[in-house]
């Protein structure tokens, strides 16, 4: 299987990744957590000749979402956000029908992908990673050597736990695209992520809890 076609934009004050996603041979595209610069996303795919067909949100927090109004200013696409993030996040539901509410494991198809809605509750009840072609978008899920707070309001240090084991059981040659600029490196694989990241080596959920739960310095 081709690898698919994934532009990664940094924007805004915070190191966020913007993502643009589509099969190799498509003229369409996905954005994953269009925010800070809705016109650099536009301009980025008219640049590589792709038109926005849907928009993808990881998670509700601002800085992952901030752009979806003035994207559907320019763009009537549909949204799609895990169906628990909706109910959590009042931001989402005042986007209205726009927004789609989706479940753990929903396909969606678009700019030639069936993207795989993953849901990994653990930075929020409703984060979702997005999957496609052997490309996964973690948002705040998972960085590079890191892995998303779980002290927010909506988070839940057991059930990150469970979300990494999701991801570490994912196919080892998985590109995984983080939603920070955090880490060495702005993607690594699945595979060699699993081989530093402190996160992923924990093997029990107490382990996981009481590391990740310590005192922020």
């Amino acid at each position: 299987m081709a690898a698919p076609y994934v532009r990664q934009l940094q924007l805004g004050p915070m190191d966020n990744f913007v993502y643009l996603l589509g099969a190799p041979d498509s003229k369409g595209c996905v954005v994953v957590d269009p925010a800070w610069d809705v016109d650099a996303i536009v301009r980025a795919a008219a640049e590589d000749g792709r038109t926005l067909e849907a928009a993808f949100i990881s998670h509700g927090h601002a800085d992952h979402m901030n752009g979806v109004a003035p994207l559907l200013e320019k763009v009537q696409v549909p949204v799609y956000a895990q169906r628990d993030e909706v109910a959590f996040f009042e931001s989402l539901r005042k986007l209205g029908d726009a927004v789609k509410r989706v479940g753990p494991g929903d396909e969606i198809e678009a700019a030639g992908l069936r993207l795989r809605c993953l849901h990994t509750p653990g930075h929020t009840p409703g984060s979702q990673c997005v999957q496609a072609s052997g490309a996964l978008v973690t948002g705040d899920t998972l960085f590079m050597g890191a892995c998303g707070r779980c002290d927010l309001p909506g988070g839940d240090a057991e059930q990150m736990f469970d979300s990494l084991a999701k991801l570490r059981a994912l196919d080892p040659a998985t590109m995984v695209y983080p939603g920070h600029d955090y880490g060495d490196t702005p993607s690594n694989t699945m595979g060699a992520e699993i081989s530093v990241n402190p996160y992923l080596a924990l093997a029990t959920q107490d382990a996981f809890v009481t590391y990740r739960m310590r005192p922020r310095r």
